[in-house]
């Protein structure tokens, strides 16, 4: 599975709420996370590229908002699902500014080899739900789970034969960010490079 084979879909319509500003906005190395994050999957040859949640154009990639508002994750990702046009999609969130190319190259290869329906980062023992291999058919499937309110994504999950890929380096691990004091961890760490 090459990267041109997959659609790349970023999950940018959190309230933020722990943080206190969208983090779609924070920057890192004179650019936003979600630039960053759409210039990655650009140079990772990714050409079908999807902003969820995120009302305005950035880098000349079209959003795409939430057909169900207040849905939490499952409602940006059945807007987007509907909206993408490859058979798989591979979701991060946009407060994962440093994504590892090899990490994820290495996940689609997994996802190929193993005919997984669903495939999850599981980083240091913990499953990473919204860092996945998700069948862009899904969406049918979330459509009943939000029709009447929120609900987690394993919700979706549970539904599919899905495995996890690990990673237990945390030199390569995609960490979020999602508290001030994250982010003041991202930057210190970034400085001393």
């Amino acid at each position: 599975m090459k990267p041109n084979e997959i659609s790349f879909i970023i999950l940018a319509g959190g309230k933020s709420r722990r943080m206190g500003v969208n983090k779609a906005e924070l920057e890192l190395d004179g650019q936003t996370f979600l630039e960053t994050q759409i210039a990655t999957a650009r140079s990772m040859g990714f050409t079908d590229i999807i902003v969820s949640g995120y009302p305005h154009d950035v880098s000349s990639i079209t959003p795409v908002m939430d057909e169900f508002t207040d849905r939490g994750p499952l409602g940006g990702m059945y807007s987007c699902f509907k909206a993408a046009k490859n058979e798989f999609c591979f979701i991060i969130c946009v407060d994962v500014p440093q994504i590892v190319e090899s990490t994820v190259l290495s996940m689609m290869n997994f996802h190929e080899k193993e005919g997984n329906e669903i495939t999850l980062l599981c980083q240091n023992g913990k499953v990473e739900p919204l860092i996945g291999i998700y069948p862009t058919s899904s969406y049918k499937k979330i459509y009943p789970i939000i029709k009447e309110n929120s609900a987690p994504v394993f919700r979706l999950i549970d539904q599919y034969d899905y495995k996890l890929f690990h990673v237990d380096d945390k030199s390569i691990a995609m960490d979020n960010i999602n508290t001030p004091e994250d982010y003041q961890k991202i930057i210190k760490k970034e400085s001393k490079k």
